[in-house]
């Protein structure tokens, strides 16, 4: 990657064009101070902020007043094949936050953009009926030029199942996150899909297919970059840290309420009046499906004296599915007597672990670190991190719990024309550790001996 790269960081900002809404075109490219992209698993869009040095009154001219759309070029050298490129499509200018005089003939003007797809979602809704799988009916949401009609490139993944669906007159981008809850992939059955953009496109697949791509690469901790080293053309400049902290690790109470450790779903046929109690436990469910390393982030110790550990409790957090008669389909449809036959939404199978999923790379162990950007990163993709051992005394140089590899769950790419240089900031989650837990005889609550009841009268 070194190759024809005068420092970790460097970037070249080929193009900035503001498309106003009084037609003109201005050619921003020389003006920008500062660009922040922001990516997210969890989001549908892309957002981001300009800096602008305004010296020529563009604000007024354009003039700019939030309505405006942005076409943005950015490559790193010798990566041109990977290069940030929205000019044939584009960013959608939606706020003026800052509009500050430096001086008298210098303002500052910092803008807030976001794909223009999540406009489109805001102002259509869709209500009409699909009968196909889940990955071809948002295939179809997605491309349709009635709703959300976008020419960027789409990464879907095939699903399970024919389904008859009716949208009850949502926005595009709620009824294509109502499927993502009930979509389970073709190949494995794998309830975890997530619908989110990035700077490569527009994804909708699942996290066992995320888990199977190469991962982006080798990251050290314990080699931590100089903000200010901007000499050194080296490939290990890239996989330098710059800055690292570890944000969370495990909060008990919020995974025990979120359904993580256990949960359980109940089954009910409404006209026969009965009902199945389905449960997941973290322990006996923990290698139904892929994950980042092989152990639980949690120890199975028993926790009191029936032998309980914390995935036994399956009535923390319940979930109600009500089915029809056959006790096959959910109460949204009824079994087809037809040859042509349509699958349920599989709700009751997928909530538990997805739910559980979710609580895992939110709440279990994540990371957040700067790195020397470059074009080839996004939310959505695995990197493998060294973490090192921390204190005086230790036989190991590397953590080998905290070590492993990441799902990079959130980024921000900053390019700043000031220092010249591109960054990352990004938020790294784990489902997983590396290296087993040591386990116990028992955890119990330490407890002596019985406490006095005081009856108290008035």
């Amino acid at each position: 990657m070194a190759a024809g790269i005068n420092f970790a960081g460097e970037y070249h900002l080929k193009e900035l064009l503001v498309y106003t809404s009084s037609g003109a075109v201005l050619n921003l490219t020389k003006a920008v101070q500062n660009i922040d992209i922001f990516e997210d698993m969890f989001s549908t869009s892309l957002s981001g902020n300009i800096t602008i040095l305004d010296i020529d009154n563009i604000a007024e001219n354009g003039p700019i007043i939030g309505q405006e759309y942005m076409t943005l070029k950015i490559t790193t050298p010798s990566l041109d094949k990977q290069e940030i490129d929205f000019t044939n499509s584009s960013f959608a200018i939606y706020k003026v936050d800052v509009r500050e005089s430096i001086s008298q003939e210098t303002q500052l003007l910092s803008l807030s953009f976001i794909s223009p797809e999540l406009l489109r979602d805001k102002r259509v809704r869709v209500s009409k009926s699909y009968t196909d799988s889940i990955d071809k009916i948002v295939e179809s949401v997605l491309t349709d030029t009635k709703y959300i009609n976008t020419n960027k490139d789409i990464y879907i993944e095939p699903t399970s199942g024919i389904r008859k669906i009716i949208s009850p007159n949502l926005h595009p981008y709620a009824f294509i996150n109502n499927l993502l809850q009930e979509s389970v992939t073709a190949k494995d059955s794998a309830p975890y899909f997530f619908f989110f953009e990035n700077l490569k496109g527009i994804h909708f697949k699942s996290l066992n297919r995320i888990l199977s791509e190469d991962s982006i690469g080798n990251f050290n901790v314990g080699n931590l970059a100089s903000l200010e080293n901007k000499s050194v053309n080296s490939e290990k400049d890239f996989n330098r840290v710059i800055d690292f902290q570890i944000n969370s690790n495990n909060d008990m109470l919020l995974n025990i309420g979120g359904g993580m450790l256990g949960s359980s779903t109940i089954k009910y046929n409404i006209y026969n009046k009965s009902y199945e109690k389905l449960r997941y436990n973290y322990f006996i469910d923990f290698e139904k499906f892929d994950r980042m390393s092989e152990n639980p982030i949690y120890n199975n110790n028993k926790i009191d004296e029936f032998d309980n550990d914390i995935g036994s409790f399956g009535d923390a957090r319940i979930h109600l599915h009500p089915v029809n008669a056959s006790g096959d389909f959910d109460t949204q449809h009824t079994n087809p007597t037809s040859s042509y036959s349509y699958s349920s939404n599989k709700l009751n199978e997928a909530i538990l672990f997805r739910r559980a999923k979710i609580m895992e790379l939110n709440n279990a162990i994540s990371v957040t670190m700067k790195i020397n950007g470059n074009t080839t990163i996004a939310a959505g993709q695995t990197m493998n991190l060294t973490v090192p051992v921390s204190g005086r005394i230790h036989e190991k140089e590397n953590d080998e719990y905290y070590s492993g590899r990441y799902l990079i769950t959130k980024l921000r790419h900053t390019f700043s024309q000031t220092d010249k240089k591109h960054e990352i900031l990004l938020t790294a989650s784990k489902d997983s550790l590396s290296k087993e837990l040591p386990l116990g005889n028992k955890s119990t609550e330490p407890k002596g001996s019985a406490g006095q009841i005081f009856n108290l009268t008035y």
